[in-house]
């Protein structure tokens, strides 16, 4: 059986006894594995001059002597052995060299011929997958043999491919300090747990400068350019990877070789002494080559991966000789990997299990194809900050790479809280109500901000202490009027808890049916909910009262001791389980709490956006996040209030506030203003040029 390279963009599949003829000089080997690298997916793509069709291509070769049982990896060099180049240890610039897998058919086959003077024996142990790393880490050695390297210099690699990583893997067992900067950010997604293993710092650009060391392993003209800006006066510089072709160079720069006295240094394939190194290299590196092999097939799909080869986003795809379709490996680096959902067994509502079970987790592929779409816009990276992490976000939720907002929501949950007789609040109980007839009445901050960045406002009354006419605004969905005080007794029931979470995901759900939202943000209105939402942060974060609680309404020195010595007592009568939702919610929440927290997850079934307020609705998306971390992904903390507990609630999810005006008014006016910014991003994302598309020149790679 082979693989055979018949025409550009076409790959035969021969099936049948292939095994070559008797051939003087040389062995057949049993090919066990063989690596397919970028040069292959090339030549199948575009042919090349020299290639004679048709070809089987691979020179990344593991194979076995089937007399011996031997393994063997394989030097691609076949020379003269004679030529002064030969002669003097620099037989990979023999003057009559062929190179297996393009001259004569390589390792793509079950069979493969080779010169007996292009074996290398391994002595070792090894698995015939990782041993296929044995030639491009030869590569390596030999362009990294001709620097004068010493222990704690500082080296510079341009490209986190495969060839890129196994250059910093090389530098950092040497104990060098290693930046490898990689502008494809589904690369970066793959390997940042190689570089954290390793202490390797892997980065899309740096403004370091003055490094020893410099190796090119892509083929951007403008990474061999900065190679020569970020190098010290009298550093060294390994030309490693050849360059795309009619690509201009400046004079000026190159001028900067002259002026620094830079050494450059050309290199060009591996040396046959490298291979052996090279093995031994793999054996001592099989973790971290592990972490680098993307995916090991069987040989029928060799073809099917050749694309993504192409594109330069994958990393070490390996055809395996020796395993079926049903034993096709995976990748075997953990990135990404999704944070399984909690036990919701004890959650008693099957419409709330049905929600958390079918929310979706989002693709760390889009994900990493959005920030790729971000970084080839016409800027520096990370030029405009927290708005490409916004486009990013939102092109992940809405699985787009053109995302955009049609509607935005905002919801403010109203319910009052029993706490407030422990003198907690600088306003009184019936200030709430007071509050919800302003929002009807279009005279609050929210109603402000809601009209001038035309957000559609709904005011929900989960569990005020009050009535209120019909009006257009309002829903209502009271479960009873207020909660209990949780420094005496359980803030509710369990059942009570349950009943907010259930009618709140029904309000976001409500109005989706009838006008689908994108954009989403989560206000209230509660006297006394801060202290219902430090003492949920306490209890999650472990953190003591002094680092979460605050002054919420605005009490003075003498109040502020007065709210932590209630929420300290009431922590200690009702022992919180840290990671038990329903738990704090029925301890210490308010309904609006709950609303907000079942909304969220209503929201993220939907695959819609939603921004979070100041600290109680942060509080609320800390529930909901304990209920189903997937939800995560779906959330945008829309400022840093100046309540102190946020910050622990944020830290526990995992995200980080966008603006930070000072702001602790609450109603969801900080998630409006950051609405505007997530439809700003969107815009950007959709209608900025690329350098590409506007015909400008990238100033990095």
């Amino acid at each position: 059986m082979k693989i055979a390279l018949s025409r550009c963009g076409e790959m035969e599949f021969v099936e049948g006894d292939t095994r070559p003829g008797p051939q003087p000089g040389h062995m057949v080997l049993t090919v066990a594995a063989c690596a397919i690298c970028r040069t292959d997916a090339k030549m199948w793509h575009q042919g090349h001059r020299d290639l004679v069709l048709p070809r089987v291509l691979g020179h990344e070769i593991a194979g076995r002597d089937e007399a011996t049982g031997q393994l063997y990896t394989v030097w691609p060099g076949q020379v003269c052995g004679t030529c002064w180049y030969c002669l003097h240890g620099r037989d990979n610039l023999c003057e009559d060299m062929k190179i297996i897998g393009f001259h004569s058919d390589g390792g793509f086959a079950r069979y493969v011929s080779v010169p007996t003077t292009s074996l290398v024996p391994v002595p070792v142990e090894i698995e015939p997958t990782l041993l296929t790393f044995a030639e491009p880490v030869a590569c390596v050695l030999n362009a990294l043999s001709q620097l004068s390297m010493e222990k704690n210099q500082r080296i510079i690699i341009y490209g986190g491919g495969v060839l890129g990583m196994i250059a910093a893997l090389v530098c950092h067992e040497r104990e060098l300090k290693v930046t490898v900067v990689e502008s494809n950010q589904e690369k970066i997604t793959k390997l940042q747990d190689l570089a954290g293993l390793n202490a390797i710092e892997l980065c899309k650009d740096t403004v370091d400068a003055d490094f020893d060391l410099a190796i090119n392993c892509c083929d951007s003209h403008i990474a061999f350019s900065l190679c020569i800006t970020k190098l010290r006066k009298g550093g060294q510089f390994s030309f490693f990877s050849g360059l795309k072709k009619n690509e201009e160079i400046e004079t000026n720069l190159l001028n900067l070789i002259h002026y620094k006295e830079l050494e450059l240094f050309g290199s060009y394939g591996p040396r046959k002494e490298d291979m052996a190194q090279g093995i031994l290299f793999c054996v001592a590196q099989e973790r971290n080559l592990n972490l680098l092999i993307e995916k090991v097939i069987e040989p029928s799909k060799m073809e099917s991966v050749l694309p993504t080869i192409l594109s330069g986003n994958g990393l070490k795809h390996i055809v395996d000789f020796e395993i079926s379709g049903a034993a096709e490996r995976k990748p075997r680096f953990n990135a990404g990997q999704k944070v399984r959902k909690k036990d919701i067994g004890l959650l008693n509502s099957t419409f709330l299990c049905n929600i958390i079970e079918k929310i979706q987790p989002v693709s760390d592929k889009i994900g990493d194809q959005a920030q790729k779409k971000v970084d080839l816009k016409t800027k520096p990276l990370g030029a405009l900050g927290r708005i490409e992490e916004l486009a990013v976000r939102l092109s992940v939720i809405q699985n787009s790479l053109s995302p955009s907002v049609d509607c935005k929501r905002m919801f403010v949950f109203a319910g009052d809280h029993g706490v407030v007789e422990e003198g907690v609040s600088a306003y009184p109980a019936k200030v709430t109500v007071q509050m919800v007839e302003n929002f009807l009445d279009g005279g609050a901050a929210i109603n402000a901000f809601c009209r001038q960045y035309g957000i559609e406002l709904a005011v929900v009354d989960m569990g005020v202490d009050g009535d209120f006419e019909d009006h257009p605004l309002l829903m209502k969905r009271k479960v009873a009027r207020g909660s209990q005080n949780f420094a005496l007794q359980k803030a509710m029931t369990e059942a009570e808890a349950t009943l907010s979470l259930e009618r709140g995901a029904k309000v976001f759900l409500e109005k989706n049916s009838t006008k689908p939202c994108t954009l989403v943000g989560m206000g209230e209105m509660g006297i006394g909910n801060s202290s219902s939402a430090a003492a949920i942060i306490c209890a999650a974060s472990g953190l003591p009262v002094e680092d979460v609680v605050g002054r919420g309404t605005g009490i003075d020195d003498r109040g502020l001791e007065r709210k932590r010595q209630v929420i300290e007592k009431a922590l200690a009568l009702h022992s919180p389980v840290k990671d038990d939702a329903l738990g704090l919610l029925t301890a210490f929440g308010g309904y609006e709490l709950g609303g907000i927290c079942g909304a969220i997850m209503a929201a993220a079934l939907e695959g819609c956006c939603v921004v979070l307020d100041g600290v109680i609705s942060t509080a609320a998306g800390l529930l909901a996040y304990l209920l189903c971390p997937e939800v995560k992904e779906y959330l945008v903390a829309g400022h840093r209030s100046v309540e102190v507990g946020q910050r622990a609630a944020l830290d526990i999810i995992g995200i980080q506030p966008v603006l930070d005006l000072d702001m602790r008014l609450g109603e969801g006016t900080g998630a409006a203003i950051t609405m505007s910014l997530v439809e700003l991003s969107c815009r950007m994302m959709r209608e900025m040029a690329s350098f590409e598309e506007a015909g400008v020149d990238r100033g990095s790679v």
